[in-house]
């Protein structure tokens, strides 16, 4: 699917972004899985918004560290960085694939890896928000 921009990596069977992210192309809100999406993927891949076009999760762009087994359909977390213009910050989110899967202890190990240089909003499956991390060393 993806071409991973150049880091090798792709989407795979991989359809996270297809649940998790809200797509108002597709005026489909967030954690909906969307009516394209099936156990093969996206079934409109070819001709998907551009919304789903431009994104790549942090796994795709090799931001996060690991093999296959951090694909986020793998791994149950999906980690998202953007630059926002309403709080003139970067911010780190992970979010939560199913119920339970940040306290998996790989999941655990990578969050409180990353956290020690930048806050992390955690995203949970319930639809609560946790930040863990310290803000002061934001690098993405």
């Amino acid at each position: 699917m993806s071409d991973g921009l150049h880091t090798g990596r792709t989407c795979g069977e991989c359809t996270a972004c297809c649940t998790v992210l809200a797509v108002v192309e597709l005026h489909k809100p967030a954690r909906w899985a969307c009516d394209h999406v099936a156990c093969s993927g996206c079934q409109t891949y070819e001709t998907r918004p551009s919304a789903c076009r431009d994104f790549h999760c942090l796994w795709l762009r090799g931001a996060v560290a690991g093999d296959e087994s951090h694909r986020p359909d793998k791994l149950g977390v999906m980690f998202d960085s953007f630059f926002s213009t309403a709080t003139n910050e970067t911010r780190c989110i992970a979010f939560e694939l199913w119920n339970g899967a940040f306290d998996e202890p790989a999941v655990a190990r990578l969050l409180a890896e990353m956290a020690e240089s930048r806050e992390v909003q955690l995203s949970y499956r319930n639809g609560t928000w946790q930040t863990i991390g310290d803000k002061r060393n934001a690098l993405l």
